[in-house]
């Protein structure tokens, strides 16, 4: 796993996740504004397209590339990270979270057990994901 940070989803299995779920939900328009000639700043187009069906794409794409018949249970600590990433990712845009995924990011991120190159700095980060989760806005996973 390529990690550049110490927020959860600073690593390449999330940043595939999300891309595929905006991609997936909002095809040419997202390919449109992630077009190297428009001034908007990444963390603006994610702010404007996301929403309760990309948070479900992110979900889904990061399932279908960890492999579909593997519950999350089952997950290493790698997957456990990159979906805890795409649920913090998503808490942050202010989206709101079924409270099923919340609580298990939670948890992971309680448990993580992952050797952190800026140990201090990601403990400071983990504290502060799981603070932004526990006030995080829920949802129906059936809602819009």
């Amino acid at each position: 796993m390529g990690h550049w940070g110490v927020k959860s989803y600073e690593n390449d299995e999330t940043s595939d996740a999300l891309d595929v779920g905006f991609d997936r939900v909002h095809g040419d328009r997202y390919d449109e504004l992630m077009d190297d000639r428009n001034p908007m700043p990444f963390e603006q187009v994610q702010q404007t397209l996301a929403d309760r069906r990309t948070l479900a794409a992110s979900i889904e794409a990061l399932r279908e590339a960890i492999g579909p018949g593997v519950a999350p249970d089952d997950w290493d600590d790698e997957s456990r990270l990159a979906m805890v990433g795409v649920i913090v990712r998503y808490a942050e845009l202010k989206v709101p979270i079924p409270a099923e995924w919340r609580d298990r990011a939670i948890a992971w991120l309680e448990g993580e057990s992952i050797d952190w190159q800026e140990a201090t700095a990601r403990r400071m980060r983990r504290e502060k994901e799981i603070e932004r989760l526990r006030r995080a806005v829920t949802a129906d996973p059936a809602g819009p």
